[in-house]
């Protein structure tokens, strides 16, 4: 059986200098059991992943004790505790076997006690550093609410917040791929309110988060100082921020600038637009930051698309799926999203890696239907079903 190990050069070469290991101090060796029922491969891995998570809650155990009260603990312990193999700085193997119908397997590892400690921490606070999400920004505004003009897309609001967004080092859709399609579906959909609409196309150019946004600016009468007429305006900003592969709502907000803006001509709404973000504009891009980091901490949530299937038969796959011990919560613990034209989004609380649960899904038994993956993703499968003759 063989060790499997990930020590940094410089880790290694100190531990040498030292005469012990770097991380001695830090980390806990510890022999684990994982049991999954069933004797197939499937269980096995399974029993393999309950191993580590339960070397981890051994290795790391008065810590967890000791953060039993803390706001958010179960979630941040399932959310810590799914990746646990991240915390395994080494482990190996020492023997499968089967007993009464369950899958077993011990393992030895050696623990990282102070990154599991350090992530607990990022996670409570939702601030771990994932992948530097790329967005997909659509901002619909109507400069005056009173004149007879209707809204339009990509004007002053959303130029200038893709220019801060850049400016921070914000990935965005690539904007000569997006210009090609604004005039076509995203702006239909954003006129049309159409969020779940706009979020596909955000996903069909690979951006993680769509930024929906409607800005108004509406004139608020005006008052005479030294002579000169200055006329007010009144402008808001409503953001949505929304996760494109599932068109999960991930923050709502409404922006307003602290006070009225002013100008000396009749026909400011633009300006006013301008002085909006670049007050507000940091606010937002933070908030949607957080949004982001809190939905990876504190949600387990896998999206899978079931396609040629009728509601029943979607209703029907989701009460087997609820079964496997794998989904959270049972059958609270999946949801259909929605339902259009022979296909079914469904929300699954999962506690496994993506892997297994299309492992589990191509193994389904449901009414002579059979699963095949046409996709996968980080979140999302895409998932094919067909009759068997």
């Amino acid at each position: 059986m063989r060790w499997t190990m990930r020590h940094g050069w410089i880790a290694a070469l100190v531990a040498l200098l030292l005469g012990t290991p770097c991380w001695a101090q830090f980390a806990k060796r510890v022999k684990a059991v994982g049991r999954a029922a069933g004797t197939s491969v499937r269980a096995g891995d399974e029993a393999l992943q309950a191993a580590q998570r339960q070397a981890v809650e051994m290795a790391c155990g008065l810590y967890i004790s000791s953060m039993s009260e803390t706001e958010n603990f179960a979630l941040v312990k399932d959310r810590i505790l799914g990746q646990a193999a991240g915390y395994l700085r080494e482990f190996k193997e020492l023997r499968r076997w089967t007993e009464a119908g369950t899958s077993c397997v011990e393992i030895e590892a050696v623990v990282s006690v102070a990154d599991f400690e350090r992530d607990w921490a990022a996670f409570a606070h939702a601030k771990e550093t994932e992948d530097n999400p790329r967005m997909m920004i659509v901002i619909v505004e109507d400069n005056n609410v009173d004149d007879l003009n209707e809204p339009v897309c990509n004007r002053i609001c959303q130029s200038r917040f893709e220019h801060l967004c850049l400016r921070h080092d914000v990935q965005l859709v690539d904007r000569e791929v997006s210009e090609n399609v604004r005039e076509r579906d995203v702006t239909l959909a954003a006129l049309d309110n159409d969020v779940t609409r706009l979020a596909a196309i955000a996903a069909e150019f690979k951006a993680d988060i769509l930024v929906f946004g409607q800005a108004e600016a509406k004139p608020g009468g005006t008052v005479t100082v030294g002579g000169q007429d200055i006329y007010q305006w009144d402008v808001s900003l409503n953001v949505r921020a929304v996760q494109a592969d599932s068109a999960a709502l991930l923050m709502s907000n409404n922006y307003r600038p602290r006070k009225l803006f002013r100008s000396v001509t009749a026909a400011g709404g633009d300006e006013a637009f301008r002085e909006l973000i670049d007050e507000s504009g940091p606010t937002i891009l933070k908030n949607i930051g957080e949004a982001w980091h809190k939905r990876a901490a504190f949600r387990r949530i896998l999206n899978i698309k079931l396609s040629d299937v009728t509601r029943p038969q979607a209703k029907a796959i989701c009460a087997a799926l609820a079964d496997h011990r794998g989904v959270v919560g049972g059958g609270g613990g999946l949801h259909i999203r929605n339902y259009t034209h022979g296909v079914a989004d469904v929300e699954v609380n999962w506690k496994f890696d993506m892997n297994l649960l299309a492992d589990t899904i191509e193994e389904l038994e449901v009414d002579g239907m059979v699963f095949a993956i046409s996709e996968q993703t980080p979140n999302r499968l895409d998932i094919r079903v067909t009759h068997a003759k």
